[in-house]
């Protein structure tokens, strides 16, 4: 028996989503490769009325005049997974007018055709039948019926994606969550980025360290085997049986290696907010590293070697951030980025600029500290008072803490 839940008016707490690798079928395979063209050929005609009204009559098509033109009778899909797509092209267009309307005119509006298309699916179109999500494809389909997830109830999900990744299916999930608890109290903390240390945090009493070595040996893992694969993959005669093998080994090398990495980003994004918590830090400051990954392929930084410009290259810090970002806004924690030039050289006592070469950070008045820890509490600074001053104590090594991610033996599973 097919139960449909009401459909919620509101939502009372914050919106996550959950990504789900699915095991299908060959006959499920089939059926969501069929709903992937049918979905692009949507999207294609879609652009084409877009553009076609915007070069004939000058005239910018809204949601609501593209959804009388496209319905269930015109694609064989579900009619509120069509209101989706079209909601997401005005979506699309709404967030490029706004970029380029601040002078970001790198930004394009939606013109590509697609060959292939996500798969979405409104809450109205999303069936529990007993211990299985049922969604529908309209009357023209066949419903996908995937198992759900024992830990996720059907109430909670507002939303869902069907997403080609790498060499598999998964399923994306937007979940209700209930509000979090906010943070008490206003204070302020400096965060300093680094490929060593992913990210020294500070409020110039306390100190953290969440060191970055295990995502670096990811990083260093992912390159000697992908280097080992293309070897044995430019051996191979192209269009081959055995050269088509492995390139679906590396696709699945890949796949492994970016669950890892972002797996450890989770984990120390996680370690930074719960940090803030504690402390009751409200307003976090960052330092920006933009640039240093600059030019790191070209001649000009070649005298720096190939290792430390692989290293760089590697450096996912955008990534942490945005992990930051979001989940420090659940918090209430506001997450700033400002310039972090002269902050991991200049002395806080008294405020003379020295470059660095090691760990222990030292100034010729005779201070001494760790050079992140240092670097931490200068960006607190500079984000306060706009600049650096003098004058201030140097973080002492008890109070600084060490943490890092254990990456635990996972079994190996047959797909």
């Amino acid at each position: 028996m097919n139960v449909k839940k009401k459909k919620k008016t509101e939502t009372t707490g914050v919106i996550l989503v959950s990504k789900i690798p699915l095991r299908l079928t060959i006959q499920q395979r089939t059926l969501v490769d069929r709903l992937r063209k049918e979905s692009a050929r949507l999207w294609n005609d879609i652009l084409d009325l877009h553009w076609w009204l915007y070069d004939q009559y000058h005239v910018w098509s809204t949601a609501s005049e593209k959804k009388k033109w496209y319905n269930a009778k015109t694609h064989r899909l579900h009619s509120q997974t069509i209101q989706s797509i079209i909601e997401l092209h005005e979506e699309t267009c709404d967030r490029m007018r706004e970029q380029r309307a601040n002078g970001n005119l790198q930004w394009k509006y939606p013109w590509k055709y697609k060959g292939y298309f996500s798969v979405r699916y409104k809450k109205s179109a999303i069936y529990e039948e007993d211990t299985n999500l049922k969604f529908s494809n309209g009357a023209k389909e066949e419903s996908l019926v995937i198992r759900r997830p024992e830990h996720i109830s059907f109430d909670r999900i507002k939303s869902a994606e069907i997403v080609w990744h790498q060499n598999q299916y998964w399923l994306h999930l937007a979940l209700e969550e209930s509000a979090r608890q906010q943070v008490e109290g206003s204070g302020t903390a400096g965060g300093d980025l680094g490929e060593v240390h992913a990210l020294t945090l500070s409020n110039g009493k306390h100190h953290i360290i969440l060191t970055g070595r295990g995502l670096r040996s990811l990083h260093r893992m992912r390159n000697k085997g992908l280097s080992k694969l293309q070897k044995k993959i430019s051996k191979k005669k192209k269009g081959s049986n055995a050269g088509y093998k492995l390139i679906l080994r590396k696709r699945k090398f890949l796949e492994k290696m970016e669950r890892k990495i972002e797996y450890v980003t989770h984990c120390l994004s996680k370690m930074a907010v719960e940090w803030c918590f504690d402390h009751g830090v409200s307003h976090v400051y960052i330092g920006n590293p933009d640039g240093v990954q600059r030019d790191t392929k070209k001649k000009s930084r070649g005298r720096k070697g190939k290792i430390h410009n692989q290293r760089l290259s590697n450096w996912n810090f955008g990534e942490l951030v945005r992990q930051i970002k979001y989940k420090g806004k659940l918090f209430g924690i506001l997450v700033e980025m400002i310039d972090e030039s002269y902050t991991s050289g200049t002395c806080p006592s008294c405020g003379v600029f020295r470059k660095q070469t090691k760990r222990i950070f030292t100034c010729r008045c005779g201070a001494e500290g760790h050079r992140d820890a240092v670097g931490a509490i200068n960006i607190m600074n500079k984000g306060i008072n706009g600049k650096l001053t003098k004058g201030r104590v140097l973080p002492l090594w008890k109070d600084i803490t060490y943490r890092r991610v254990v990456l635990h033996p996972v079994k190996k599973t047959v797909a």
